[in-house]
């Protein structure tokens, strides 16, 4: 028997809660797909938060 997992997300293209003119989308289960346009700004803009907020983790792997 497999262990059911408790969460499992929606495909990309899947249910869309918001979506903009541009073509950026936001899905139900909070996964945002950016368009062309937006996409390498809205990259530099999560890293630089990430960087900001110091959310960085470290995963080691083990041997």
């Amino acid at each position: 028997m497999t262990k059911k997992s408790d969460y499992n997300r929606l495909t990309v293209e899947g249910d869309m809660q918001t979506k903009w003119i541009c073509g950026c989308f936001e899905t139900v289960d909070g996964f945002f797909k950016f368009c062309p346009e937006h996409n390498e700004a809205m990259k530099h803009t999560i890293e630089s938060q990430i960087d900001k907020l110091d959310m960085t983790r470290v995963i080691e792997e083990k041997a």
